[in-house]
């Protein structure tokens, strides 16, 4: 019997955790505007790349997007380009 108490306190507070990092993640998010500002772009130019260069993207409903700012830093890393010395 304790160890069926036990596994279900755990799993109360595995699912309060999931529930915390959810919320945070959700406010994590960045809007468009946010997002061009991390990049130094204009929030066109953030419509232009999600299409063109495959940047990272929410899609929360037909007109509203969003963006994580760890998903832009991995893209970023991806299409990095090596500077060659003189």
């Amino acid at each position: 019997m304790k160890h069926i108490k036990h596994a279900a306190s755990a799993e109360a507070k595995n699912s309060a955790a999931s529930s915390h990092t959810q919320a945070a993640s959700v406010s994590d998010l960045l809007t468009e505007e946010d997002a061009a500002q991390f990049l130094g772009i204009l929030p066109r130019t953030c419509r232009a790349w999600r299409n063109s260069r495959g940047l990272p993207h929410l899609k929360i409903t037909s007109k509203v997007v969003r963006y994580r700012r760890g998903d832009i830093e991995s893209w970023l890393d991806q299409h990095r380009v090596a500077i060659r010395s003189a």
